[in-house]
């Protein structure tokens, strides 16, 4: 063997001897394969079922030792930001509390109450809709230290009401420790009579089957609701705070929701990626799925909506929309229209949500850049006064959908600057 050789024998064996941390005969291959297993388990499961599979980077450009969600980022498409991760092992602690931070004064913030959770610890300290918190623990609000509100230990909040354009005095209240609480998405519901007309309104906020995967409590909900709804003329379906959930349970609203005559008829149509067949797959709205319900047969239906609304709730938007009268009021919806599919590695205890297809309606229409509303509402620093609870008339977008309905509505005046 020649001296070149011999120094490329040498640095052949001093690299092996690197890579698998040790030259006394141990190997740790099976080490290195424990932990980039799970990543090339993301990885194969994205090049056969993501929708832009052909994006993904060749593996000689993937580093596999990655956390989970870093490395799902690594293989994601830039048009794709839902695909997601999750930890089946971790538990879901909060105070049952969704606000949203508002800037008062520079750098100074409060926190609004949209909605609370029953039977949580916000609701258990009395906290609800309307309520305002301008302190945690006694230190003001900023972007930083609101990240308190969303889990954690016993928390002490200041909490005002808005009358009189100003907020009023603050009052202490305490959270109990976080912790798992269950989430019913029909958060109020009601029916009315106004202008002579009866007026169904239900506030919905995420499109969950019920508590665990095979449970059907909350769809059993929607379906005794349905019969309660049955004979309205008119119904206002607020999806203002509705970003998540499967389409099982839009499809279930839907069938409630939809004209009888769209009863068979297409509800969406998925379109997967080119290694599927049939790469096109349609469902409709099923009156099976309704036997213990009723079908309402509307002909127009009132959707309240915001910057927040996305995925499933702006599906069942598009697919109304073929077959009857759907007036949408708010701000411009996101414009998710990705069907997102759940891939489970039970060895490591991780699930992958990845987009999986696209989604459009029975006229082939899309909704990627999201809806823009009939009617242009837009809560905000200005609106604090009429932001009131579920059901109060005088609230800002049920307001608004009313005074359509009794043909009082004006646009809001504009001024300029």
């Amino acid at each position: 063997m020649n001296a070149k050789n011999s120094i490329y024998s040498i640095l052949l064996i001093l690299t092996v001897c690197t890579s698998f941390a040790s030259c006394s005969g141990e190997d740790r291959r099976k080490e290195y394969v424990e932990q980039t297993e799970l990543d090339h388990w993301i990885d194969s499961t994205m090049r056969q079922e993501y929708y832009w599979y052909e994006d993904i980077p060749a593996t000689s450009k993937l580093n596999y030792f990655n956390a989970p969600a870093t490395f799902l980022k690594s293989v994601s498409t830039s048009k794709d930001s839902y695909s997601f991760v999750e930890d089946l092992t971790a538990t879901n602690y909060n105070y049952g509390l969704k606000y949203k931070l508002y800037e008062l004064t520079k750098k100074a913030y409060v926190a609004q109450v949209l909605y609370v959770i029953a039977d949580s610890p916000a609701s258990e300290a009395g906290l609800s809709r309307g309520d305002y918190i301008t302190t945690i623990n006694g230190d003001s609000i900023t972007t930083t230290t609101s990240t308190a509100l969303d889990e954690g230990s016993t928390l002490k909040v200041s909490v005002a009401k808005y009358a009189n354009g100003k907020l009023g005095t603050s009052e202490i209240k305490q959270l109990s420790v976080a912790r798992a609480t269950k989430d019913d998405p029909i958060y109020y519901h009601s029916v009315f009579t106004w202008d002579g007309k009866a007026v169904g309104y239900l506030v919905y906020n995420h499109f969950t089957a019920g508590i665990g995967d095979s449970d059907e409590t909350y769809n059993n909900e929607l379906l005794s609701l349905s019969k309660e709804f049955s004979g309205v003329s008119n119904f206002i379906l607020d999806l203002r705070y509705n970003n998540s959930g499967t389409m099982p349970s839009a499809r279930l609203l839907g069938t409630i929701l939809a004209p009888e005559s769209a009863l068979g008829k297409t509800f969406c149509t998925m379109k997967y990626n080119n290694k599927k067949s049939p790469q096109e797959v349609s469902n409709t709205f099923d009156a099976s799925l309704i036997s213990t319900g009723t079908n309402l047969n509307l002909q127009t239906i009132y959707v309240l909506v915001s910057a927040t609304t996305s995925g499933n709730a702006e599906l069942l938007i598009s697919a109304l929309k073929p077959y009857m009268n759907v007036v949408v009021i708010g701000a411009a919806t996101k414009g998710n229209n990705l069907g997102l599919d759940t891939y489970t590695n039970s060895k490591y205890m991780w699930a992958i949500h990845i987009a999986v297809c696209k989604l459009s309606n029975a006229k082939g229409d899309t909704y990627e850049s999201g809806f823009i509303p009939n009617y242009v509402v837009i809560e905000s620093r200005e609106t604090f006064e009429s932001f009131l609870p579920f059901g109060n008339t005088k609230e800002l977008l049920l307001g608004t959908a009313l005074s359509i309905i009794d043909g009082t509505y004006t646009p809001p005046t504009t001024t300029s600057n």
